[in-house]
C-alpha cells in the first residue's frame, strides 16, 4: 500500500474514532447538543431524581403535549417524558441506552409512546399502527 493510501486510511480511522468519542452513545442526537431555550423541564424537579437535570432536551410538540428526553449522568439510561399542555405531571419511562433500537416503551391508559434510537428502521412498528412524530419518538 502506498504512503498516500496509508495516510488516507489513518486519517479516516482517526476521524471515526473522534466521532465515536464525541457521541453520547444514547442514539438521541438531541442529548448531544447544547441546551436551548426550549430545553426547560416543565414539571417538578423531583421527577428528575437519579437523572442528569442538565441533559433535559425538548424533542417535539404533538397533539397538545410536549415530549422531552433526559439521560442519566453516565448516559447509560435515556428517558422519554410527555407533558400534556397545562399539566405539571408527566407520563414517562426510562430504559437502557445501549444498542437496542427501542430504548423504552411507555403505555398508560392515556398514552402509548416509544423512545427509539436515531436511524432505527421503524417499518414494523408503523405496520402495527405506530406513528413517528420525531426521529426518536413514536406514538400509538
Amino acid at each position: 500500500m502506498g504512503n498516500r493510501r496509508k495516510a488516507l486510511c489513518a486519517l479516516l480511522a482517526a476521524g471515526t474514532l473522534a466521532l465515536a468519542a464525541c457521541s453520547s452513545g444514547t442514539g438521541i442526537p438531541a442529548l448531544d447538543r447544547e441546551p436551548g431555550e426550549a430545553d426547560q423541564w416543565p414539571g417538578d424537579k423531583s421527577q428528575l431524581a437519579n437523572l442528569d437535570s442538565q441533559s433535559v432536551r425538548f424533542l417535539v410538540a404533538n397533539g397538545g403535549a410536549d415530549y422531552f428526553a433526559v439521560a442519566s449522568a453516565d448516559k447509560q439510561t435515556a428517558c422519554l417524558f410527555k407533558f400534556v399542555d397545562g399539566e405539571d405531571s408527566a407520563a414517562g419511562g426510562c430504559g437502557g441506552a445501549g444498542g437496542a433500537d427501542a430504548i423504552v416503551e411507555v403505555n398508560t391508559p392515556e398514552t402509548a409512546m416509544m423512545l427509539v434510537r436515531a436511524g432505527t428502521d421503524i417499518s414494523h412498528w408503523e405496520d402495527a399502527g405506530w406513528t413517528r412524530i420525531h426521529e426518536n419518538v413514536l406514538v400509538f
